[in-house]
């Protein structure tokens, strides 16, 4: 009962203490009754009236009411000044008043930053007007010299140019209560000053996306204590990465990719306890990895690659288990890697490509976590590890360019996440196994090239829908290609089975693949005729102007995306030459069905991909003529038909091909006279048209019968004739002479009575000479 008692007289005075507490609390920010401080509004509308804003296209900003679409600055208004803390968007005032926050990020917004004065603005503690069109401007000349609360400056995204110091709101003496700096994707260059040190409380320094150059002043880490974020990645900074770094030991992310660093890693970088980003990729880093990096046991991500970094990479670094990506990709590191790699079990990705490790690949990687792994261009040697079948969350697996043998297990084909797989340029063998069942695999590129794998066409493929790119060309397949392809892979863009042994015929259901941009089936042993509905390509028909292929996937890591790049290469025969090529091949569109054993006629139908860049149907038995709307290919700049038995004329439409740099005609029975005109006058060498025993014209140096010759439109028709006159004239000449000579001979030689008269009047002649020498030397006596 005195329980009861005491319990219900503790709820008889609970209202009261409530009421109590409730005067004590300041008023809430923003709250209705806030009445903004004198001159403050009246500051913000002179600023905006220097600004303009997009109204119609930019996103609201900062919460609040107002239409769809509409500017913050629309709420800004004279006739609402005094209630401009509850109702006008962007702006968040204390309790007394004065504007705390003014926060209009994605407004639209155009103007200079220097328009607005900070020094009516005595409590503002945040300033956030990232992604609008903001510029510098030109500083005040009364501009306050008093110290700002400001706390937080977000200008990112925007249109500042200059130098750093020219986009602050006033200088970094003034600026000693700032903690969060974010100044990326601007357009700022020069010097990071020095003088920014005097902002003492700096925690986060973002300047990426610039084009800041000189080197990273030491006092920085000296005197920012507080420094978690350093971000200054996609500039071109230049110098070495300062010892002093070691300061600033509450540093979680050090982000300086793609700059032009030169030197060595410090070893005092080993004492940032709580770092947990470490990127320094795109420099031009030199010298071995530091041991004292096995010290950062929070890394979470190490991005090394694209450095010049030599020697083995340090043991110390795998007892960093927390660690989720490392990239020490494209430089000259060197070794085998250590088997305590399996010690990292949280990897996300492992890229050591592009370097020279050696040995086998670590069989007992024990991350069940892994997206990514590549260890392409390296002298990796060994078989295929089993182990990577286990990987259920593996999406990239690039191996190419190693030493491996062995046979590609079947157990890899079941990974259902996986969509980058090139195991090109190796020595692998056997044949792709057969499955009873065919998994339906997310592959969407899968490179086999370049090893001596045999079998058919693997029918593995036959559940891989989402294909896009495959490349199985320089193995030892047979058989014949199937018609199932078609319909099985029906996004498939690039085909190439190139430098193989299929046989049969060119199966006609391959123009089914709407999608596909390359067929690239030459150096096989294919027959019969070319498909006329090869025609029907659509993707061949329009030029492709956008690089719109997949080339990442993407994890989330610390505070944002980590992006897994893959990038899709194919050797293509370009232009007489094998060529290799990357991310653009995305714009590539072309048929090579060279060095089969194809006839009968080229179907005219070709002519209708007007994308195409280069066609080749050499070293065929193809017959019948050129088709004349060969002229249609307007883009195509490579052209190769030679080593067949094409007979009639070229087409005159074969010089509207304004973008041919390549062209090969050789070896086939043509006749008639060469087109001239536009981008045929540059090809000029005469072997292109060789071993074509009736073209006349340029750049052969053979007439036409009608007299006419392309040759005249460079050297004249007047010089011809008068080259052809002199030739006559010296032949009737020789022939003048010669038969003078036989004439007077052969009389002399047959008749006798002639010949005795004719060397009797020499004789007479002679004496005659001889008695004038001896008068004429007897007078000189």
């Amino acid at each position: 009962m005195a329980l009861r008692s005491r319990t219900h007289a503790s709820k008889s005075i609970i209202p009261l203490r409530i009421s109590f507490l409730l005067l004590l609390l300041p008023a809430p920010p923003c709250s209705s009754s806030t009445i903004i401080q004198h001159g403050e509004a009246e500051s913000l509308l002179r600023w905006k009236s220097t600004l303009s804003a997009a109204s119609s296209s930019a996103p609201p900003a900062g919460g609040g009411g107002g239409r769809c679409g509409a500017s913050p600055l629309t709420t800004w208004s004279p006739a609402t000044s005094s209630s401009a803390c509850s109702s006008w968007r962007g702006v968040t005032c204390n309790a007394a008043g004065h504007v705390a926050e003014l926060s209009l990020p994605g407004a639209g917004l155009h103007g200079e930053l220097h328009a607005l004065d900070l020094a009516a603005f005595p409590a503002l503690a945040k300033l956030d007007l990232r992604r609008n069109n903001i510029t510098a401007g030109v500083v005040a000349a009364n501009v306050s010299t008093r110290g700002s609360n400001l706390t937080y400056l977000d200008l990112s995204d925007n249109a500042l140019a200059g130098h750093i110091l020219d986009a602050l709101p006033s200088s970094p003496a003034t600026l000693q209560q700032l903690s969060y700096l974010n100044l990326s994707s601007n357009g700022l260059y020069g010097t990071i000053p020095r003088s920014l040190s005097a902002m003492g409380k700096m925690t986060v320094f973002d300047v990426s996306r610039n084009r800041l150059n000189s080197d990273i002043p030491s006092e920085l880490f000296t005197n920012w204590v507080e420094l978690t974020q350093f971000r200054v990645q996609n500039n071109s900074i230049t110098g070495s990465i300062p010892p002093t770094i070691c300061n600033a030991t509450k540093l979680k992310y050090l982000r300086l990719a793609k700059n032009e660093l030169t030197g060595k890693i410090p070893a005092e970088i080993g004492r940032l306890a709580s770092l947990q980003a470490l990127e320094l990729a795109d420099n031009f880093l030199t010298g071995p990895i530091p041991n004292s990096v096995g010290n950062l046991t929070d890394l979470l991500v190490m991005d090394l690659f694209s450095n010049g970094f030599t020697g083995v990479i340090p043991p110390e670094i795998f007892n960093l288990t927390a660690l989720r990506t490392i990239d020490v990709g494209t430089n000259r590191l060197e070794g085998e890697v250590p088997a305590s790699i399996s010690s990292l079990r949280n990897l996300y990705g492992l890229d050591l490509s592009n370097n020279r490790f050696s040995g086998t690949i670590p069989s007992d990687l024990d991350s069940r976590l892994f997206v990514t792994i590549v260890l392409a261009s390296n002298s990796f040697s060994g078989e295929f590890p089993l182990t990577f079948c286990q990987l259920d969350s593996l999406q990239i697996l690039d191996l190419s360019n190693n030493h491996l043998h062995g046979e590609i297990p079947s157990c890899l084909w079941h990974l259902q996440d996986l969509v980058f797989m090139d195991l090109s340029y190796n020595s692998f063998s056997g044949e792709v196994p057969l499955m009873s069942a065919y998994p339906n695999s997310s592959l969407e590129s899968v490179h086999l090239a370049n090893n001596n794998l045999t079998g058919g066409y693997p029918m593995v493929l036959k559940g891989c829908k989402w294909l896009i790119i495959l490349d199985l060309g320089a193995n030892h397949f047979t058989g014949t290609i199937p018609s199932w392809i078609g319909t099985c892979n029906p996004l498939l863009r690039f085909l190439i089975l190139r430098s193989n042994v299929f046989n049969g015929s060119i199966p006609k259901e391959l123009s089914q693949l709407s999608h596909l941009q390359l067929l690239d089936l030459a150096m096989n042993n294919l027959v019969g005729s070319i498909p006329r509905s090869f025609g029907n390509f659509t993707s061949m028909i329009q030029p492709k102007t956008e690089l719109n292929l997949p080339w990442k996937v993407q994890h989330r890591i610390l505070d944002g995306r980590v992006d897994y790049t893959y990038t899709d290469r194919i050797g293509i025969n370009w232009k007489r030459q094998n060529h290799t090529f990357q991310g653009t091949v995305a714009l590539m569109a072309g048929i090579d069905l060279s060095s089969n054993y194809l006839s009968n006629e080229i179907p005219s139908e070709l002519c209708n991909l007007e994308s195409m860049r280069f066609l080749n149907l050499s070293r065929n038995h193809l017959s019948g003529i050129i088709p004349k709307e060969i002229g249609n290919l307007k883009i195509l700049e490579s052209l190769d038909f030679s080593w067949n038995e094409l007979s009639g004329s070229i087409p005159s439409s074969i010089s509207n091909l304004m973008s041919l740099s390549s062209l090969n005609l050789s070896n086939n029975h043509l006749s008639g006279e060469i087109p001239s005109g536009y981008q045929l006058r540059t090809l000029a060498d005469p072997s292109i048209y060789s071993n074509n025993f009736g073209l006349c014209g340029f750049p052969l140096n053979i007439s036409c019968s009608d007299g006419s010759n392309s040759t005249s439109a460079l050297i004249g028709e007047g010089t011809n004739s008068q080259e052809l006159e002199i030739l006559i004239w010296f032949y009737s000449v020789l022939a003048g002479l010669v038969f003078g000579f036989w004439l007077w001979f052969g009389v002399l030689l047959l008749f006798e009575p002639w010949r005795f008269a004719f060397f009797g009047q020499v004789d007479h002649l002679q004496k005659k000479i001889m008695q004038k020498i001896c008068c004429m030397y007897a007078k000189s006596e």
